[in-house]
């Protein structure tokens, strides 16, 4: 079954401007089945699934300050599972990257021990079936300890990209927030400042 991470970034977010503005949004897969819609576009050789074109009204068309502050708890709410899912992420790669250096030292170790064995009993392995099945076998462990520590850093390596993936994701949710944060700011003291002129 396809799991689905959606981000929904409300139009809200992006009323930094006095003037209409087109914004996109592009909906699209990574290799895991997760969705994504995001402001960005998706990463290099990913098609996006859907894109959304809209226009952010200009600022005599945008809601009441309480609908804003209403949008503005969702941001932060968006933000704070993004933050979630960065941190579980980053948690996932450290602990990837610690599996494959340990896995690639074990390697190494293997490896020398194996060629120091074959070094000292290298000769005798032609005349001796009992040496020769030795150093056969050291071979095949080293091998299998080679091949282990190459697919844990292909591993270790797709979960920083996916760590990082999800820390973009995260600054660019926090960013909105931000900005919408702002904004409510700015509804809030022209309110103050028509509560002033109409007393």
């Amino acid at each position: 079954m396809q799991r689905v991470l959606i981000y929904v970034i409300p139009v809200l977010f992006l009323f930094t401007t006095q003037l209409a503005v087109a914004k996109t949004l592009y909906t699209w897969t990574d290799q895991d089945g997760v969705v994504h819609i995001t402001a960005s576009k998706p990463p290099a050789g990913t098609e996006p699934t859907d894109k959304i074109t809209y226009t952010v009204k200009p600022k005599n068309e945008t809601p009441k300050i309480d609908r804003h502050r209403e949008t503005q708890r969702k941001a932060l709410l968006l933000e704070n599972d993004a933050r979630k899912k960065a941190q579980r992420a980053r948690r996932e790669a450290d602990e990837a990257k610690k599996t494959m250096e340990a896995a690639i030292e074990e390697a190494n170790r293997m490896k020398a021990e194996t060629d120091e064995y074959i070094r000292q009993w290298g000769i005798q392995a032609r005349h001796r079936k009992s040496i020769k099945a030795k150093i056969d076998r050291k071979k095949d462990t080293t091998n299998q300890a080679v091949a282990e520590s190459e697919h844990l850093i292909k591993i270790a390596t797709e979960a920083e990209a996916k760590a990082q993936a999800a820390e973009k994701e995260h600054n660019d949710l926090q960013q909105l927030s931000s900005e919408s944060k702002a904004y409510t700011r700015t509804l809030e003291a022209e309110k103050k400042e028509t509560a002033l002129q109409s007393e």
